[in-house]
């Protein structure tokens, strides 16, 4: 699969690693001395049980310097989507997969009841705007992992990702992300609430 890591902090640092060991294309984006690092050196991995791994991956910014993915993971922490989300945008095209491991409570949380947007998480509305809806799904990360400097990544404990549509239910496209993710040594579940 072709997947884009916006965020190379420890979730999106260890993610972009494992499914790059795993045979998947995957690119990043990242600035300062993230950006730095991985360009000069690699993304460099410990796993939790000590294996050392040094992936070299395309990193870039800004976004128009990556192509387009078929899986576009988020990985900023909460509070910065909301400004940042705008520079997403090149990287989303029609079939593109949009997958947020991120913390807190989701723009789209209330979007399935047709709900007015959470006001509190997308302020400006540049979320909404810029990520469809349509396109993404939900997340959740069960496991720990630090980066204490840019670009190196060391996995603690958990191997479990859930995914799962929005709105609930089953689909082909949280069966593709989860066979992604559990390729890449995941716990991948696919939940259908």
């Amino acid at each position: 699969m072709k997947v884009c890591v916006a965020g190379l902090g420890a979730v999106g640092g260890l993610v972009a690693a494992r499914l790059a060991l795993a045979g998947h294309e995957v690119s990043a984006l990242a600035r300062g001395a993230t950006l730095a690092a991985v360009r000069e050196r690699g993304l460099a991995l410990t796993s939790s049980r000590g294996e050392q791994h040094v992936v070299p991956i395309k990193v870039a910014d800004p976004a128009q310097s990556l192509t387009t993915p078929e899986l576009l993971i988020i990985a900023f922490k909460g509070h910065a989507l909301a400004s940042d989300a705008p520079r997403l945008a090149p990287l989303i095209g029609a079939q593109t997969i949009v997958l947020p491991m991120m913390n807190g409570v989701p723009w789209w949380f209330l979007q399935p009841a047709d709900a007015a947007p959470l006001v509190s998480v997308d302020p400006q509305g540049h979320v909404a705007a810029n990520i469809p809806f349509s396109q993404t799904l939900g997340a959740v990360v069960h496991l720990t992992c630090v980066s204490t400097v840019p670009g190196e990544i060391k996995h603690g404990f958990g191997e479990r990702l859930i995914v799962g549509e929005p709105g609930g239910g089953s689909s082909e496209r949280v069966e593709r992300v989860t066979a992604a993710l559990a390729s890449a040594g995941f716990q991948a579940e696919r939940s259908e609430n």
